[in-house]
């Protein structure tokens, strides 16, 4: 605040200069313009022609002198107002600079590698603004405990597990008035379309990107040493009201003229051939807090698609799979590979067969949804697309050149099930009712 005043003083005077002198009287005039608002700013010791070059050294409200290059160039520096690196409580400082910063101006931490100790002042982490915490180690009773996820002064609201180590800033666009429509943004970055620059070296390739963030791993991880590294890490906790933890809008505002495809998410990624590591292009993961299943929820929605989902393979050689599901204990269920053998616990039509299910369970089951649904549960039809078999939905089953050899030379009496219709090479047997054969000799059929 105190230099905000100073150079409103110095705006004061137009023929004021850092690098032009400046007479005894202009001076004194000037500055005495700057204490009639802040008494505790100081005039420089020698006003014998002084320069205003930023040497002269300048005290703060609360006794800290120093030059005023520096005070000038610094946002709401913590230091000023007593903070000191340290074991000493800086609880006092740090909320005289918050108290400053309400005009949301950054509140700067210099850099100790003894860091800072804050014991007093409340802290809830909603407070708005900007921290520049430049890698300082801050500790003390009054921030809370992050690695228990009760952090507040260094940690993210949202996520109060995090630690921030240089930068942290709060927002709060709800509370700026909103018209009949639109939408309040905290921070808006936006770039203007990409177009062709003739001052390229190849004047017909331009690649842009509007915001680029990215890290390194390194390297030395052994099987001993746990890294991980996030690009980005975007968390929504939703409390009664919905909302939107990411959203990709693509919109189609003219004919594509250039041939190429638009895309909305784009995923890329590898390394040199013949790398052994574990990757996943795209992880979902969708659970309750204790792991448990989260009812009437989607891992994946696709709606109004012609082609919902397309998968290639980029060589005749290639193997993997397209698609593995896995049981509970890591089992593999269901796979369908890259060479179209699809393969599950009841079906397995890797080689052109259905195989039987599990003992105890039905081999295969097929459903109507009404009485008027209709259709074919099984149809089977010929290169000429002739019936060869079918069961319709009503029940009927028909069957090309129907022969059944397993039952031969059946008595009256035997056990059978109405409707049963069985053939040998002496007699047709019908079974009329439930354990009730007739039969016809053959040779009286015309």
């Amino acid at each position: 605040m105190k230099k905000f005043v100073f150079a409103l003083a110095v705006g004061m005077a137009p023929s004021l200069a850092f690098s032009q002198p400046v007479s005894s009287s202009s001076s004194q005039d000037t500055l005495a313009k700057a204490q009639q608002t802040n008494p505790l700013l100081r005039p420089p010791a020698n006003t014998n022609n002084e320069m205003l070059d930023g040497t002269q050294r300048v005290t703060t409200a609360n006794g800290i002198t120093q030059p005023l290059s520096s005070l000038l160039e610094q946002q709401i520096n913590v230091a000023n107002y007593g903070a000191t690196a340290g074991s000493a409580d800086s609880g006092a400082a740090v909320r005289k600079a918050l108290t400053t910063a309400t005009n949301r101006f950054p509140v700067y931490f210099p850099y100790s590698p003894r860091g800072y100790t804050i014991n007093s002042g409340t802290y809830n982490g909603r407070e708005i603004g900007t921290w520049l915490l430049n890698g300082n180690v801050i500790s003390g009773k009054a921030i809370g405990s992050p690695a228990t996820g009760a952090g507040t002064l260094i940690s993210p609201y949202t996520n109060p597990y995090l630690i921030t180590t240089d930068r942290k800033s709060v927002y709060d666009p709800a509370a700026i008035p909103q018209g009949r429509k639109g939408a309040t943004i905290a921070e808006s970055i936006e770039c203007l379309p990409n177009r062709p620059n003739r001052q390229n070296e190849n004047t017909n390739r331009n690649w842009i990107a509007c915001r680029y963030v990215g890290a390194d791993t390194g390297s030395g991880g052994t099987s001993s040493l746990d890294l991980s590294t996030e690009v980005e890490n975007w968390v929504l906790n939703v409390s009664g009201n919905h909302g939107l933890a990411f959203e990709i809008d693509t919109n189609f505002n003219a004919a594509v003229t250039d041939g190429q495809w638009t895309t909305g998410l784009f995923l890329a990624g590898g390394g040199a051939k013949g790398r052994n590591v574990n990757s996943v292009a795209l992880s979902i993961m969708h659970a309750a807090y204790d792991g448990s299943w989260l009812p009437w929820t989607t891992g994946i929605s696709i709606r109004e698609t012609t082609n919902q989902i397309q998968q290639y393979k980029t060589s005749a050689a290639e193997s993997g799979f397209f698609q593995q599901a896995f049981d509970e204990n890591g089992k593999s269920i269901s796979w369908l590979d890259k060479m179209g053998n699809q393969t599950s616990q009841i079906m397995n039509a890797k080689n052109g067969f259905i195989s039987d299910a599990p003992s105890g369970h039905d081999d295969y089951s097929a459903k109507r949804q009404t009485t008027t649904d209709t259709g074919f549960f099984f149809h089977a039809l010929d290169e000429h697309s002739n019936t060869l078999a079918s069961i319709d939905k009503e029940g009927n089953a028909t069957v090309a050149g129907f022969v059944n050899t397993n039952h031969t030379k059946e008595t009256a009496s035997a056990n059978c099930t109405r409707g049963e219709m069985h053939a040998d090479d002496e007699k047709l047997y019908i079974c009329v009712s439930t354990g009730k054969y007739k039969s016809v000799p053959l040779q009286e059929i015309h």
